[in-house]
């Protein structure tokens, strides 16, 4: 991950780190949160991101502040104004709710305890019992909720490379990893949330190794339904 700058010398350098971070793990910004109720002053906002050092185009403001996620394709909290992924606002870019409109949002340091509840919620220690085998040429059915996950063990029985792909009206993010002394090492993954294509993976597998595939759901409809396969 580049950051474009060195974060050491950085006063907000951890939280900058962290937010980042945060992204990785399909966490989206906090103040987008439908649960969030912050009525915007959208003029003063748009001439506060518009200017240095953002430099924002209205479009990126749009999508990175105003725009509030629809509520079908998030699971999580309701608001917390100390979530690592809530930006820090001046008081006059905001018109409600008290007293932020007095005093601003200014999350507290680090990742909150709702951020630390989440994360475990989403990403649990598993089982052996957790993970599903997943054979080439067999497309696995999959209904899932939004952030929901479903975990893949492979096998392969050839040294060769091996495509893996969701399919269906889905946006998924997919995650290929090697077990190495019990812990997963990644190795490749994809996202194709927001596009009209399916994530494909394709990764040379050893035989006699153990892979990892890991399929998290952002949004299908209202169905929630999709599939993958190896070949």
């Amino acid at each position: 991950m580049n950051f474009g700058w060195p974060l050491a010398n950085d006063a907000y350098g951890k939280e900058t780190a962290l937010h980042e971070v945060g992204h990785t793990l399909a966490l989206p910004h906090e103040h987008q949160n439908p649960k969030a109720g912050i009525q915007w002053n959208e003029d003063a906002v748009r001439a506060s991101l518009g200017g240095p050092p953002n430099n924002w185009s209205s479009e990126t403001i749009e999508y990175n502040i105003l725009r509030k996620i629809p509520a079908n394709e998030i699971a999580g909290s309701d608001w917390d104004p100390n979530s690592i992924m809530h930006y820090q606002f001046q008081a006059e870019l905001i018109d409600s709710p008290a007293p932020y409109n007095q005093q601003g949002i200014f999350p507290e340091p680090g990742s909150s305890q709702k951020d630390k509840d989440w994360m475990q919620k989403f990403y649990p220690v598993l089982e052996s019992n957790d993970y599903i085998e997943l054979k080439p040429f067999i497309s696995v059915p999959l209904i899932l909720s939004p952030g929901e996950q479903v975990n893949f063990i492979v096998k392969p029985k050839n040294s060769r490379d091996y495509k893996f792909q969701t399919f269906g009206e889905a946006d998924t993010v997919m995650v290929l990893f090697e077990e190495e002394n019990g812990d997963p090492r990644y190795l490749n993954g994809d996202d194709d949330s927001g596009s009209e294509y399916n994530a494909l993976i394709t990764h040379k597998l050893l035989r006699g190794r153990t892979y990892i595939l890991r399929v998290r759901l952002y949004f299908a409809g209202l169905s929630g339904e999709t599939a993958v396969m190896m070949w």
